[in-house]
């Protein structure tokens, strides 16, 4: 292997990190807004879905997410 070829992985590496863990806190950020002030558990804490019908929900959404994914 020639130098260009491990500075390309490397740099490959790098960017798929960075960019897994911009997605994971843009989700985060975008769950956290979604969510009611009253009820919030404070900053970065999610409260869990009340009802079922929204925990069937939230697991399917994170089913579909999963999915889409994958590298």
């Amino acid at each position: 292997m020639n130098a260009n070829r491990i500075i390309d992985m490397i740099v490959r590496q790098v960017m798929r990190r960075l960019v897994n863990k911009g997605v994971n806190k843009g989700i985060d950020l975008a769950s956290r807004k979604g969510s009611d002030l009253r009820t919030s558990n404070g900053p970065g804490k999610a409260s869990a879905p009340r009802h079922p019908q929204n925990l069937r929900q939230a697991q399917r959404v994170t089913r579909q997410m999963r999915r889409f994914m994958k590298f």
